[in-house]
């Protein structure tokens, strides 16, 4: 039996409600069973053998050496193949660009070359030289030549009131360079016994000049040579003239 916590009256357990005042009693909790299934069971598991360790490998000492070529040795040695294979192309090159500008040059026979005179100056020339008629402002007497390459040479000698050789080069090349021109080379030759100079020049027009001078008891002796390019005002036949000058 139950009492109402309302009126006291008593009633059954079971009943809902009480029969005196009609308090509704609260209903009872149901314990819920607990039923254990076969797969509840917490699951074996199997123990794996433990992996037998390898054994470490030693670790190579760092001051053991090594027979195999490191990565900057190889390196080194490549550029330094590489470098004595552009020296030997260089050597190549400049050989026959050398032995190229005197392949068809052959020696001047005696007997090819003629001879000019003026005073006590003279000079050889190749015979096939044609004498052009050409004029230099500056010296009326001046000769002039053309070899087969059109390349002109001139040749004067004059009465000059300089003191030397180099105040006449300096004065020369002053003169060049306010024109426009560039000096390519100043170098002092050996002509008759005598020393000379030899001045090549650049023009502005892209042409070279040549003056290879003398200068003794104060005459100015003088080629000048006018041409298109270096190899024109410098070839062989050109220097076999030069080299032939006499002064008496």
């Amino acid at each position: 039996m139950k009492k109402c916590p309302e009126c006291g009256n008593p009633s059954y357990d079971g009943a809902p409600v009480c029969g005196n005042c009609g308090y509704q009693f609260p209903k009872p909790k149901v314990a819920a069973r607990k039923q254990r299934s076969i797969f509840d069971g917490e699951p074996v598991v199997e123990k794996q053998p433990k992996k037998q360790k390898e054994p470490k490998k030693e670790k190579q000492k760092a001051n053991k050496p090594s027979n195999e070529p490191s990565v900057l040795e190889i390196i080194k040695e490549k550029k330094l193949i590489i470098g004595i294979i552009l020296l030997i192309t260089l050597i190549v090159i400049c050989g026959i660009v050398l032995t190229g500008s005197n392949k068809n040059s052959t020696p001047i026979q005696t007997s090819d070359l003629a001879e000019y005179t003026t005073g006590d100056f003279s000079f050889k020339y190749p015979k096939d030289w044609e004498k052009v008629n050409l004029t230099d402002t500056d010296h009326e007497t001046a000769i002039f030549f053309k070899n087969g390459n059109n390349t002109i040479i001139e040749h004067y000698n004059i009465t000059s009131s300089a003191t030397s050789l180099k105040d006449i080069n300096q004065q020369r090349i002053s003169l060049a360079l306010s024109s426009g021109d560039a000096v390519e080379l100043v170098e002092t030759v050996t002509l008759d016994g005598r020393n000379g100079s030899n001045i090549i020049l650049e023009n502005a027009d892209g042409n070279y000049t040549r003056y290879v001078s003398m200068f003794t008891d104060g005459k100015l002796y003088v080629f000048k040579v006018t041409g298109d390019s270096l190899n024109a005002i410098t070839s062989d036949n050109i220097n076999t003239a030069i080299n032939s000058a006499d002064i008496k």
